[in-house]
């Protein structure tokens, strides 16, 4: 079933108070009506090159709530003094959310798990940011090549004194994806026990199928991820860098030869050479940290890749004694709220520490949030250098960086596909990742996010595309999906 994105819904005053440059003029008194324009002029041309319909909603003043339509532009509400913008939001979101997919803009966590109810998507003023930066991006190519062409002079010719950009040039130049691919790939997914497809391009829903659509699910090792982003800010924040052993924090590994040359990417990375220790995935634990920290270790560090807990909980504890408070709050703050999601699943310990490698739910609009960061190289949460770090490989794997796989692989000599899963359940010391890719017949900057019960995320930036995945454990395969969809 081909769903287009309908609707985009705004709080206009969230977004002026969220986005730095129009903080600064709503600070003067008299320069308030320019960033009421400039967010206008932001939206205008994001549903030009989207095909989104936007609707701004601001609080109001007046006895009545007041609406202005723009031929073919923004739907403007000012709501009445009774009611705020949040308000109006939320039973925008009530009425219509089940008949027509929707975005909802707000910085309020409490209006984004409203909505969610409802069936629309919350996404944070930050996340708009990123979107109407990608609009600005595609008009300002667009006019650079006709500038090249000289047929600029020929469009003021054309249309007077007036210049308007063809529809033509917004549209994404990237390859849209085929219905009979879509109902493939779906028909695939399905018949293996899947329950959810979203498939977004673009920043629109070009598929979406399954009966528990909207409902959250395990997304498992999916976790891991959203705890790799928080590495990544905490090297931005100058918290830790990535090459600084790990024993500087952990005192009581300073005197052991073998962990003292541990750093924090090894780590990220599970190159560090802990033993895995799947027990640290139990409920009822008094102090997993402890537990991973008292791992002996089965290989030299930097030597192999060895797929588990016990290297993450380490990283947690470097983590929570650098903030000196809980990296849960650090995760939620720098993380979740930038991307329009709450608090989440930690199954924490006796201690509170929460289990990194697994235990998030959500639902698969939640999780293509992670999707949208990975095509726009890691915004709104990490700024580009970051990113670059946060898919770095390793040596004993190329394809593995902080929860993340990749396809770079493809294409060079000797590469081939394997089943992710089936090769994580042999021991480590009979797993090879040279030359592993996703699928040969995916693009190289094919990014995935791998749960269990072949729970998937991938993201392709080159064709603005997010796919999310989700069902029960049943014999899939990465490479035969996504030859269906791409062919």
């Amino acid at each position: 079933m081909s769903v287009p994105l309908s609707y985009l819904l705004v709080d206009g005053h969230s977004v002026l108070h969220a986005w730095p440059e129009l903080q600064r003029l709503q600070r003067v008194a008299s320069k308030r009506h320019l960033a009421r324009t400039e967010l206008l002029k932001r939206l205008r041309d994001y549903q030009d090159t989207s095909g989104t319909q936007v609707v701004v909603v601001f609080d109001g003043t007046q006895s009545q709530m007041t609406e202005e339509r723009e031929k073919e532009g923004l739907q403007i509400i000012y709501a009445d003094s009774g009611n705020s913008a949040d308000h109006i939001l939320e039973k925008l979101a009530a009425k219509y959310a089940k008949q027509h997919p929707m975005r909802v803009v707000s910085a309020d966590g409490m209006v984004g798990e409203t909505v969610l109810a409802f069936g629309a998507d919350w996404i944070s003023p930050e996340m708009l940011k990123t979107l109407c930066d990608g609009a600005d991006k595609a008009i300002q190519g667009q006019i650079e090549k006709l500038k090249t062409r000289r047929h600029i002079l020929s469009w003021l010719t054309m249309s007077g004194a007036s210049f308007c950009l063809p529809a033509c040039a917004s549209k994404p130049e990237a390859e849209e994806l085929s219905p009979a691919a879509l109902e493939a790939a779906a028909r695939y997914s399905s018949q293996r026990r899947g329950q959810v497809l979203l498939i977004r391009q673009h920043g629109r829903v070009i598929h979406l199928s399954g009966r528990q659509r909207g409902e959250p699910h395990r997304i498992f090792s999916g976790t891991k991820g959203f705890w790799g982003l928080a590495a990544m800010v905490a090297l931005e924040d100058g918290v830790l860098s990535l090459h600084e052993k790990v024993a500087d924090t952990l005192h009581e590994w300073r005197d052991d030869g073998a962990k003292s040359k541990i750093t924090v990417e090894q780590l990220l990375d599970f190159t560090g050479g802990l033993e895995r220790c799947l027990k640290l995935h139990e409920d009822g634990l008094k102090n997993r940290n402890q537990m991973a920290l008292a791992r002996p270790l089965v290989s030299a560090p930097n030597k192999s890749f060895i797929y588990g807990p016990s290297q993450l909980q380490v990283f947690h504890e470097v983590l929570k004694r650098k903030l000196k408070k809980s990296p849960t709050s650090y995760l939620e703050k720098r993380v979740l709220s930038p991307l329009g999601l709450g608090s989440q699943r930690y199954l924490p310990d006796a201690a509170g520490n929460p289990l990194l490698a697994a235990g998030f739910i959500m639902t698969a609009s939640q999780w293509a949030k992670m999707g949208e960061l990975l095509i726009h190289e890691g915004a709104p949460v990490l700024k580009p250098d970051s990113f670059r770090n946060l898919l770095d490989g390793s040596t004993a794997n190329p394809a593995y960086s902080c929860g993340f796989w990749n396809n770079r692989a493809v294409g060079k000599m000797g590469s081939h596909e394997y089943d992710i899963e089936d090769k994580l359940q042999r021991d480590w010391d009979k797993q090879s990742w040279s030359h592993f890719c996703i699928c040969k017949d995916a693009p190289s900057d094919l990014i995935a996010c791998i749960g269990s019960g072949y729970q998937r995320l991938y993201a392709i930036p080159s064709l603005g595309l997010v796919i999310v995945r989700q069902g029960q454990n049943a014999k899939y395969n990465d490479g035969d999906f996504l030859r269906m969809l791409l062919k």
